[in-house]
């Protein structure tokens, strides 16, 4: 459904907010600014609890180009979390790791070396990705939100400059709508519209004309949606379950007769 439609659904079938509710000169309780921003922000919510946003071709979003001697990249302010990367041309993804192990690994003995430590990988084609923590951006205009950053290890060096690394993520929409989003569609998948207009009606109902009852109304909306958001994180973690894979003979396991 497009923006429009669902403000339609949202005012007449939902809101019932007909001329002949009021009186004075406005015949509407809510004007197209509100509800748009109400459906806004329920589609923030279900993206950011919801996890319902999947995205593996938006460029802007997924593509990271590798730069000589730079190892972190902030990710675009949309992403929630990364799902798997990929180095340019590779078919196998890169390793997910933590901070720990590429930066923050300490050796006990200091007589003690080990060729397989991470600290020790001289720079040049990455094999492996972290991404627990973020990078502050507009740090100068004073704006102290931060944003996903993604880590490769080892560091790139001039021969994989300019080469990308391919991202899956879950994020949340690009833009906030607004009533120049009229006719387009809003990016949480389809079968979640109708389910967003009932935080929508949540948030009109639950400050207006308490006397008549509207505030239980609302606890009803609200009930349905959080009920939504439960829903879909359980559809999108069956969709990123994957089953723990054992390995014998490799990694760490040996045979011996």
């Amino acid at each position: 459904m497009i923006l429009s439609e669902l403000i339609s659904e949202l005012r007449r079938n939902i809101l019932y907010d007909r001329s002949d509710r009021t009186d004075g000169d406005s015949d509407q309780l809510w004007d197209d600014d509100t509800l748009v921003r109400y459906i806004d922000e329920a589609q923030r919510k279900l993206a950011r609890e919801g996890l319902v946003i999947r995205d593996g071709s938006t460029a802007e979003v997924t593509q990271v180009t590798l730069a000589t001697g730079q190892h972190t990249y902030a990710l675009h302010a949309s992403v929630i979390a990364v799902i798997s990367a990929r180095y340019d041309t590779d078919q196998p993804d890169l390793k997910r790791v933590g901070h720990w192990f590429l930066a923050g690994f300490q050796v006990p003995d200091r007589d003690y070396f080990d060729v397989n430590l991470a600290t020790t990988l001289t720079p040049g084609r990455p094999l492996a990705f972290s991404t627990d923590e973020e990078v502050r951006t507009n740090s100068d205009a004073g704006d102290s939100a931060g944003v996903m950053a993604l880590r490769v290890y080892p560091t790139p060096t001039a021969s994989e400059n300019g080469k990308k690394v391919y991202l899956r993520v879950i994020r949340m929409p690009i833009e906030r709508l607004g009533k120049k989003h009229l006719k387009l569609t809003p990016e949480v998948p389809e079968e979640h519209h109708l389910e967003m207009l009932d935080w929508a009606a949540y948030l009109a109902l639950r400050v207006q004309d308490q006397d008549a009852g509207n505030s239980s109304e609302a606890a009803k909306f609200e009930s349905r949606f959080l009920a939504t958001i439960k829903r879909a994180q359980r559809a999108q973690m069956r969709k990123l379950f994957s089953p723990q894979g054992w390995g014998f003979g490799r990694s760490g396991w040996s045979w011996e007769k």
